[in-house]
């Protein structure tokens, strides 16, 4: 079986990797692509695959914008960290998902699956499309917050960036208000809009209508200066996600 993995975290790729050939010594891994752009380019030359394991946030983007640019043929099993509402669509049109972190267990679910209904055929370009039009849902509106005795909503389009500090969540807002959130970062970028939003390290996102002035900082990085900050706030983009950023930016 020839299999092409799609993932843009190394640790993650080579877990994956070592489980699959675990499971089966004779997989051959014919590679693994890191982003949107590589991977378009990559297939787009029509290799020779069996199975391709597909992460949906990748270091240029989401991996549903290949689909944008290059048929796939090849039965695709996702690896995910989204929610259940995700999760049914893709059980929904028979294309199987590991949640991650991947247990060994259900990969091999996943294979058998795979052997089952895809050995013999392939997922057509029409199925893989509707399954990218059902996995997209309306964006977070409000944040529930707790305020004293008493639960607020905020606006999200109120946020001006998002912060953890000592485990804990902040959202501050357009009037400089600073409210606890309930979820961690990673898990409420996933729920906004990135076409406004990004995460721009493990612990800070910015909305892009808070954005004063980007300047140069070390290390080849960026530092954002935001309206509603205070001077002892820091907002530095990350290396690995100084491509990203810039793309975001110049949408």
């Amino acid at each position: 079986m020839k299999v092409l993995i799609i993932e843009d975290e190394w640790n993650a790729y080579e877990y994956l990797s070592s489980i699959l050939l675990k499971i089966d010594s004779s997989i051959e891994i014919m590679d693994n692509i890191d982003s949107v752009q590589a991977a378009v380019t990559y297939l787009s030359e029509r290799p020779n695959l069996d199975l391709i394991f597909l992460d949906i946030q990748l270091s240029d983007g989401q991996s549903f914008e290949i689909f944008n640019h290059v048929s796939i043929d090849t039965p695709i099993i996702f690896t995910t960290a989204y929610d259940q509402y995700a999760l049914d669509a893709f059980r929904v049109h028979s294309i199987d998902y590991l949640l991650k972190p991947i247990h060994i267990d259900e990969l091999e679910r996943s294979l058998d699956k795979y052997r089952k209904h895809y050995s013999t055929g392939s997922t057509s370009t029409e199925e893989l499309s509707n399954i990218l039009s059902s996995i997209s849902r309306p964006k977070k509106k409000r944040c529930l917050v707790k305020r004293g005795g008493h639960y607020e909503y905020v606006d999200v389009e109120q946020i001006s960036y998002v912060y953890s500090e000592d485990s804990m969540t902040f959202l501050s807002t357009a009037d400089q208000r600073r409210h606890i959130y309930s979820k961690s970062v990673e898990n409420l970028f996933k729920e906004l809009d990135e076409a406004q939003f990004f995460q721009i390290n493990r612990s800070q996102i910015v909305n892009i209508n808070a954005i004063k002035e980007v300047h140069p900082y070390f290390n080849q990085r960026l530092k954002i200066l935001l309206t509603g900050a205070n001077d002892t706030e820091e907002f530095v983009v990350s290396r690995n996600r100084m491509s990203s950023f810039k793309q975001w930016l110049d949408q």
